[in-house]
């Protein structure tokens, strides 16, 4: 997918947001009775919150009240306030935390939590970017900010008062937490979630303090290649997660080079949804000579607001990143039982440590989710990624695989498709067997959360399948509305023009891509004739690179009087097994089919076809 100057620009907001340093100190304080509130996002500490006492007739009235905010100016708020706009995300995150996320009315386009702020009210951009006019038209009694929204400060007062909420590392959000707790006198429950969060960052340290702290490099943006330097809230958050940023000795956002990675060859990179860079880039360019991409420790954080949002939010990511860099510290409890594709029960005795894989697109899954350092045995077929040509063959794919070799490996687990049902028993005399057979993208998901159940890698499964589901929104949302276009995928040229059919992967991604496939109404793979491609007349024709048949070869045959060639709409996949394998990487399949299908939806310009016929004919 084409990335734009846009996106770094979304991300840099962010990270501006997010700055800042975090005290890795975790102190942890008696709770207070709960009564009601929202339940957090962390599986870990309690849910609940108390809600504050109000005053009685004999009590000095609460407000007018005077606070102190961070920008250390003092402000008045005359009443409970009960329409508040709010200007930067980890504010409305707050609120949310507090229970008071009711009294929300606006808020920025870049907010996008908690779920339900999709349906309120958007002011415009972050902080100094949002639009005055929509602002004043909600009537707010109460505007939050942090300092990005200095610059506006004075036409904010205008409209109603404002508090600067601008917490810059982990100290600071329990700070905050206190200050909105006494601004909407709920300081009770303030000081609840401050119990809690300290709790779940103190729960999550001691799981892991005792493990070695490995070298990670996080990816902010891939051109020019950028990192979060020491002294941010991302590099912190790494330190607290176990882990030892590579970068910690620079400032900022510095700009690093590929031989500044590998220099310093982290063990774990991990990338975000806009960061521009894909798991299949790392191991296809220059980082894949890290240590992080020869084991497989290669992740793409499902959201990066889960990091760089100062609210309490951030345990979340925190929780994330830890169990990526620390799978052993937070491993599922053995012995397990899981029922595979073929509704068999198997027993795993305990973590897996020694797997033989028997189909490429399993190897290519348990690289992804950061099992592939367990791999002592692949097929011949398995080549990628380029790691795996380190790893020891044990013959042909599924059933052709030697069972000699792979005894000799003395593997604690295998892994197979359907491919290797003929030769199960034989391979359940060497080790346990699961048996994985995706049909459909779904189970494709399906595949990969059950390798990340049975080798402890359930958080890097999580992390696959959420950017899997997200590149197929994506897709899916940019061809909703155009029309479907008549497609002929070519997979191979020998006796006839073999393509895939109902039932495949290859009449799937063509569907989610936004055409029709005009071999839909044919179940699995099958050799059309050149008559019935003719009769189905394809607008577009995708040719695998190792089909035997080039795109000109068509210009001169019958083929020539299809759209497709007259219009010069056929290309040429980069890779068979982005369609073929039912892998993490089908959805870069996906993704290119939808470029070819509708260029102009991805700002795409794919080279045309030209034949000299065409060209006579329109001259």
């Amino acid at each position: 997918m084409k990335r734009t100057a846009l996106l770094l620009m979304i991300l840099l907001l962010g990270a501006v947001v997010a700055s800042g340093c975090i005290s890795g100190e975790t102190t942890t304080t008696q709770s207070p009775s709960p009564s009601t509130s929202p339940e957090t996002t962390s599986s870990l500490g309690p849910t609940e919150t108390t809600s504050s006492p109000t005053a009685t007739e004999t009590e000095r009235p609460y407000y007018p009240l005077n606070v102190t905010d961070f920008a250390n100016r003092t402000v008045t708020i005359e009443k409970e306030p009960q329409k508040v706009v709010t200007l930067a995300p980890s504010i409305t995150e707050d609120l949310y935390y507090l229970g008071l996320f009711d009294r929300v009315v606006g808020v920025t386009q870049f907010d996008d939590f908690p779920p339900e702020v999709s349906n309120v009210t958007r002011v415009g951009g972050y902080g100094q970017y949002a639009n005055l006019e929509i602002i004043a038209s909600l009537n707010p009694d109460l505007i939050l900010v942090d300092s990005y929204s200095m610059t506006i400060l004075d036409e904010l007062e205008k409209i109603a008062p404002v508090v600067v909420v601008d917490p810059h590392g982990m100290d600071d959000i329990p700070r905050a937490l206190e200050l909105l707790g006494k601004v909407f006198n709920r300081e009770n429950a303030a000081d609840y979630r401050v119990t809690v969060f300290r709790e779940q960052i103190n729960e999550i340290s001691s799981a892991i303090k005792d493990y070695p702290k490995p070298g990670v490099f996080y990816v902010v943006w891939n051109y020019p290649l950028m990192t979060a330097g020491g002294g941010t809230f991302i590099s912190d958050v790494i330190e607290l997660a176990g882990g030892r940023n590579i970068f910690n000795d620079t400032v900022g956002w510095p700009a690093v080079s590929p031989e500044q990675v590998i220099e310093r060859d982290p063990e774990v990179i991990i990338l975000t949804p806009h960061c521009g860079m894909t798991v299949r880039d790392v191991y296809n360019g220059p980082l894949a000579n890290t240590k992080a991409a020869r084991e497989g420790n290669v992740y793409v954080i499902e959201n990066e607001n889960d990091l760089i949002h100062p609210s309490p939010r951030v345990v979340k990511g925190l929780e994330t990143v830890a169990k990526l860099l620390h799978p052993e510290a937070f491993r599922v409890s053995y012995p397990l039982t899981v029922t595979d594709f073929e509704g068999r029960k198997v027993i795993i005795e305990k973590e897996p440590q020694r797997i033989v894989s028997l189909a490429p697109s399993v190897t290519e899954s348990l690289f992804y989710i950061g099992a592939g350092d367990k791999l002592v045995g692949v097929t011949d077929y398995d080549d990628f990624p380029p790691a795996v040509k380190n790893i020891t063959r044990v013959g042909g794919y599924g059933k052709y695989a030697n069972l000699e070799v792979i005894a000799s490996l003395q593997p604690d687990l295998i892994i197979a498709d359907d491919f290797s049902v003929s030769i199960l028993e034989s391979l359940e005399k060497i080790a346990p067997v699961v048996i994985v057979s995706p049909r459909n993208i779904e189970d494709v998901y399906r595949q990969i959360e059950l390798l990340g159940e049975v080798t402890n890698r359930e958080g890097g499964a999580r992390a696959v399948v959420a950017d899997m589901k997200a590149r197929v929104s994506y897709v899916a949302a940019m061809v909703a509305e155009k029309p479907k276009v008549k497609t002929f995928f070519l997979l191979s040229y020998y006796n006839g023009y073999w393509t895939g059919g109902n039932g495949t992967f290859i009449n799937d991604l063509i569907s989610l891509a936004g055409g029709e496939n005009v071999f839909g109404d044919v179940s699995g793979w099958g050799a059309a004739s050149e008559e019935q491609i003719i009769a189905r007349n394809p607008e577009v024709i995708i040719i695998s690179p190792n089909a035997g048949i080039k795109p000109e070869d068509l210009c001169s045959g019958p083929l020539s009087e299809v759209d497709a060639v007259k219009n010069g709409r056929v290309y040429v996949l980069s890779d068979e097994n982005l369609v073929v394998r039912p892998g993490p990487r089908i959805v870069h399949g996906l993704e290119e089919i939808a470029e070819y299908l509708h260029p102009e939806a991805f700002n795409y310009q794919p080279q045309p076809l030209v034949c000299n016929a065409t060209s006579s004919a329109s001259g």
